[in-house]
């Protein structure tokens, strides 16, 4: 799989939050381990985004976030 960069994300709805599947962990060259999950966001296109613990995409990462009311919090899937 070649990386690019991907412009038209913006204004895209997420249609799915879910786990990360065996294979793409693989395409990724990353291990899987029973005690990490990895959170993958699908919008409607089909493109999907989840996160690396670098930019060098080393291994995965989980998102954090603040909600509307200031309260921190992790993204599970």
């Amino acid at each position: 799989m070649e990386s690019t960069t991907d412009d038209n994300i913006a204004g895209q709805r997420i249609a799915d939050v879910r786990e990360m599947t065996s294979e793409e962990i693989e395409r990724e060259g990353w291990q899987a381990h029973d005690w990490q999950s990895t959170v993958v966001l699908e919008l409607e296109s089909g493109t999907i985004l989840y996160p690396s613990a670098d930019p060098e995409g080393n291994a995965p990462g989980t998102i954090f976030g603040t909600d509307a009311d200031d309260t921190a919090f992790a993204l599970y899937p």
